[in-house]
């Protein structure tokens, strides 16, 4: 081959490895605004675009210490209902922040809403054996100022059939079990912003593991959460998570088909500056490998230096591993202070 046919080569090899979109070393162009981000994201989960509707009723209201705790149900898709509990301050006399309280695989609502906070033994729905958790962190918002929205998340706890059940289903209908719990997370929001004592412009979400990834995929799924701080959740590279991580440890309700070929996660991150975010990551989180934050930040760090808003993206990584600590539940409610409160 003559030198002008190998320099014509060595230029289509470079080009096509640039043009692929599902190569692992493929650079993909970042997203042109927060809504192309957001519209692919809705598309990957399966859900409509716009604002879900809800129709939700009270099962019961009742008061504890100096806080008002309503029994919430709503129906989503599939026929399902989706049990919630709001907690509120008993004296409101103005519209306060709110958030959507997500837990983990092993908890609920009712876990997020114990009269005790603090790490305590805990027995999951099924189990016989109690497991260590932190409790009572939903009812301790409130009790901070906060109206918190407790949610027990699709396929866990009772709302059987479980994840896994839930999401071969789904997937044979076209959707994911992702889309599923994030158009509930939607839901929760608009059941919020319906409420009287909720300032609309003032609601955030977070949540431990299982709800810390469906408090990340809702972010961005949902202008209207202007807050989200997920923990321990496993952000960070999915490209990264492939070569490092435990395929084995998060279940398929984690596996959103076809994402690469849009976007890794500090791709959509970066198009949402400078709404705040802020992320716990353990330095030795099995769910999250500290090397798919490092690539996650990569991405995320300059976009939001660029829009003059580097003080809105809040990164902790403490030593440890995957667990939602007293410390985490502090620097959350920090977050929340700044900036859902900010302004009181």
């Amino acid at each position: 081959m003559c030198f002008r046919g190998k320099t014509l080569a060595l230029l289509l090899s470079i080009f096509f490895s640039m043009a692929s979109p599902t190569g692992q070393n493929a650079e993909r162009p970042r997203f042109a605004s927060e809504e192309e981000a957001r519209s692919a994201m809705v598309q990957l989960l399966k859900i409509p675009y716009e604002v879900p509707e809800v129709s939700p009723f009270i099962v019961n209201r009742w008061q504890e210490e100096n806080l008002i705790i309503e029994d919430i149900r709503w129906k989503s898709l599939d026929n399902q209902e989706v049990p919630a509990y709001l907690v509120r301050p008993a004296e409101i006399t103005a519209p306060l922040p709110a958030v959507v309280c997500l837990h983990g695989s092993s908890g609920s609502r009712e876990s997020m809403i114990t009269r005790y906070f603090g790490k305590g033994s805990w027995t999951r729905f099924g189990r016989d054996e109690p497991h260590q958790r932190l409790l009572g962190w939903a009812r301790e918002l409130a009790r901070r100022g906060y109206i918190a929205l407790a949610v027990t998340q699709r396929g866990l706890d009772r709302r059987l059939p479980d994840t896994s059940s839930q999401s071969k289903e789904l997937l044979l209908y076209g959707r994911n079990l992702m889309g599923a719990l994030i158009y509930e997370i939607r839901q929760a929001i608009t059941v919020l912003t319906h409420r009287e004592e909720v300032d609309s412009d003032r609601i955030g979400a977070t949540g431990m593991s299982f709800g810390g990834i469906t408090t990340f995929y809702s972010w961005i799924a949902d202008p209207r959460i202007k807050a989200a701080a997920p923990i321990c959740g496993g952000v960070g590279s999915l490209e990264v998570f492939l070569e490092k991580g435990s395929r084995a440890y998060h279940g398929v309700y984690w596996w959103v088909p076809g994402i690469l070929e849009r976007g890794d996660h500090g791709d959509f991150a970066a198009a949402m500056a400078p709404r705040p975010f802020m992320i716990w990551a353990p330095l030795d989180d099995i769910g999250m490998p500290r090397e798919g934050v490092d690539h996650f930040l990569q991405s995320v760090e300059p976009a939001y230096s660029q829009r003059g808003a580097s003080g809105q993206l809040v990164v902790h990584r403490p030593p440890g591993e995957h667990e939602f600590t007293e410390a985490a539940f502090e620097a959350l409610t920090d977050f929340f202070d700044t900036y859902l409160r900010g302004d009181e």
